[in-house]
């Protein structure tokens, strides 16, 4: 190779100084290698990798954070389950106290003491639902609810966690309301406290039916009537003025007060259906109907008597009402009809006044009213057939309602609407229940599931109705003073079982109130029959009969058995005492009176729902109960209980069944949640040990590797620095070729 022999480029030294660039560089990356324990030490070194050890990072750290979430998660728990715990100990205490209190040997004293310390444990099942606290945050009083632990390194993943409410104004018996749209427990029988007061779990009939109605505003006129069950009927004037379209509660009472004081026995209440006001008319469900006619057409005009002729001349003016229908009327074979400026003149013999007007015509009074010294004659005239006054404005309709709306509608009922088409017979005579199967039966939607029960007629006892729920049959009487022989029995479906025979004699005491100590003896003494109890219970100072099927059987009374059925009658012939069902502290008049000449009476049970949750019954107006999302009402809370009485200890054990299963439910939640808890942070654990090798493999240096690459590298330095500097020697030489001076 020729020799170049260039001072002003040193090629060689430029190669060589490039070449310890490049090894410098390799031995830096080797050194910051083995100095951090990593290949990877900025993205330079590795983009790709730089990216997949920091997602490895995010995850690991994500992981750590979460084990430590997930344990404070359980703490959390723990506590809230411990703080359960001694609330279910509590209410274990508090139950046994009512079990206690309940028994028939307690006297008043006794209960009086027990519900002391009833109401100290109730207090402090309280003070733990509202002190049991974790990191400041309240776990039982309802407010921890919808929480999340965050148990995953990512987004989302969660484990979500809800105590729910234990302060005792949460726990309870949630029970249904009564229906307002059924007659079962409104006009026809009573259900007191949830059907545990004495005699107020019962429903009776023969007794009341209910019809329901919307109104449009306007006005009207027309006469209610009922048709009675041996015949006849009994009618009342309506007329009133509604405002609004439609008219509100407040205008529509107009009507329902009309009708309630009209003395025919229907009793008119107004109330929501949502949101639209409603008329109800309640009535005997013995009654073959009730219907609407418009008022009797009155016709007034002047009449005059010629002695000498015996003839009698009506003079009707034009502006009259209801004149043409008059003079359609008219026997113009008998009659002298002259038009004479603005009235109408009839003429005829007095001989004939009771045929001036055709057989089969309107004219409902004949002769027609004459007020002698006026000179007045007044003509009445039916309506032509229709439901209300012809001026009437307004219109009604018949509405039916299922599960608390409107399910159909009956005639729109108008002036113009023919009478004989409002006729409204009852819903039911005999039985306060309505029968319906399968999908029209009875479904109850709890949390846990629906069950559907078949109601198969309208007398089934509330017990064949129950299957698997309670069932009770509780009615309260005040009893009049006299004879009583009677048939009592039980059974369902209107079918008497267990027959016996009762007789007795009620007497007043000194204190003129009836002593019926010897018809409890009677009843009583049957009671291993029947099934039914006696028992009796003051109410405003008036001894009343409580007759008592704790099975929820029917409860008959009757004057005997006729080929196996009841007796039309209630009381046997000669029976002289008398029943009357009432309901409440107010011992308001259920039905009508119980006696020899009144129709036998059948009484109904009540179906006792026990649940610690929500839930709802569809079609529940079936069997007299709201088809509206069940609740805590009045006196079912765990905070309401008390065992100041036996019936009030009774219920007592059912509230606190119910408060326990709640608490129950809430324990085994939060045991599973806790179970979840655990599970994920002994996977996160895992995860972020398997994580780290596979970090590790993409980020951490080979020392081995790196320590061989080193020594490589700082030999290469070496030699690289040593033949630098034999090329700048070699550059150093070529000045000797420069001639000396």
């Amino acid at each position: 190779m020729a020799i170049s022999g260039v001072i002003n480029t040193n090629t060689s030294a430029l190669n060589t100084l490039e070449a310890l660039n490049g090894t410098q560089g390799s031995l830096n990356t080797y050194l910051q290698q083995l100095s951090t324990g990593k290949s990877i030490n900025s993205p330079a070194d590795n983009p790709a990798g730089y990216a997949i050890a920091q997602r490895f990072h995010s995850q690991i750290n994500g992981l750590n954070q979460a084990i430590a979430n997930g344990n404070q998660g359980v703490s959390l728990v723990q506590t809230a389950t411990g703080a359960i715990q001694n609330q279910t100990s509590l209410l274990q205490q508090i139950r046994t106290t009512a079990v206690q209190a309940a028994n028939a040997s307690n006297t008043t004293a006794d209960r009086q003491a027990l519900q002391g310390v009833v109401s100290q444990l109730l207090a402090q099942v309280q003070s733990i639902a509202t002190q049991t606290q974790f990191n400041g945050q309240n776990l039982l009083d309802g407010t921890f609810a919808g929480a999340a632990f965050q148990v995953g390194a990512n987004s989302n993943q969660i484990i979500n966690a809800a105590v729910g409410n234990a302060q005792t104004s949460a726990m309870g018996d949630h029970i249904p309301a009564v229906s307002p749209y059924s007659d079962s427990y409104g006009c026809n029988g009573a259900f007191v406290s949830g059907g545990f007061a004495p005699g107020g779990a019962f429903t009776i009939t023969p007794a009341q039916t209910s019809a329901y109605f919307t109104f449009s505003g306007g006005t009207y006129d027309f006469y209610i009537s009922r048709g009675l069950e041996n015949g006849g009927s009994i009618s009342s004037k309506v007329k009133v003025t509604l405002t609004g379209n439609p008219p509100d509660t407040q205008e529509l009472n107009k009507i329902a007060t009309a009708i309630s004081s009209a003395g025919i026995k229907i009793s008119g209440t107004t109330q929501l259906v949502n949101g639209t006001p409603v008329l109800k008319l309640t009535y005997p469900a013995n009654d073959k109907d009730i219907s609407f006619s418009g008022p009797p057409y009155v016709t007034n005009g002047s009449y005059n008597y010629n002695i000498q002729t015996n003839e009698i001349t009506v003079t009707l003016p034009d502006s009259a009402p209801h004149l043409s229908s008059l003079r359609n009327s008219v026997n113009e074979n008998l009659v002298s009809i002259t038009k004479t400026g603005s009235s109408t003149q009839l003429t005829y013999l007095a001989s004939v006044q009771g045929n001036v007007f055709k057989a089969g015509s309107n004219i409902t009074q004949n002769p027609p009213t004459i007020e002698s010294g006026s000179g007045h004659i007044s003509y009445i005239q039916n309506n032509g057939g229709s439901a209300m006054a012809p001026d009437s404005t307004g219109m009604f309709q018949e509405v039916h309602i299922e599960n608390d709306a409107f399910s159909s509608r009956g005639i729109l009922i108008t002036s113009n609407t023919p009478a004989t088409e409002t006729q409204i017979s009852p819903n039911t005579y005999y039985g306060s229940f309505s029968s319906g199967t399968g999908s029209n039966g009875l479904n109850i939607q709890g949390p846990f599931g629906n069950a559907q029960v078949d109601v198969n007629t309208e007398t089934e006892s509330a017990a064949s109705i129950a299957a698997a729920v309670n069932a009770y049959n509780s009615a309260s009487f005040l009893v009049a003073t006299g004879s009583y022989t009677f048939t009592l029995s039980n059974g369902s479906s209107g079918l008497p079982g267990n027959a016996v025979n009762i007789s007795a004699s009620v007497n007043n005491t000194a204190n003129g109130q009836p002593d019926i100590n010897a018809l409890l003896t009677a009843i009583n003494h049957q009671t291993a029959v029947t099934g039914i109890a006696a028992s009796t219970h003051v109410v405003n100072g008036i001894p009343e009969l409580i007759l008592t099927n704790a099975n929820g059987d029917n409860i008959n009374i009757s004057a005997g058995l006729a080929n196996g059925q009841l007796a039309s009658t209630a009381l046997a012939a000669g029976s002289t005492g008398s029943l009357q069902a009432v309901s409440g502290s107010s011992q308001a008049s259920i039905g009508y009176p119980i006696n020899s000449s009144s129709h036998n009476a059948l009484i109904q049970g009540a179906v006792l729902f026990a649940s610690s949750s929500s839930y709802r019954i569809n079609n529940g107006d079936m069997i007299g109960f709201s088809s509206q999302v069940s609740r805590l009402q009045s006196g079912s809370a765990l905070a309401d209980i008390n065992v100041s009485t036996r019936e009030a200890a009774q219920r007592t054990i059912t509230i606190v069944d119910q408060a326990l299963d709640y608490l129950n439910q809430q324990a085994s939640e939060l045991g599973a949640t806790q179970t979840r808890i655990q599970v994920s942070v002994a996977n996160d654990q895992t995860s972020a040990t398997n994580m780290q090798p596979a970090q590790s493999t993409v980020q951490d240096a080979n020392i081995a590797q790196a320590t061989s690459q080193l020594t490589k590298y700082q030999i290469l330095q070496r030699a690289g620095i040593s033949t630098l500097a034999q090329e700048n020697t070699l550059q150093q030489a070529y000045l000797k070729l420069l001639p000396s001076g």
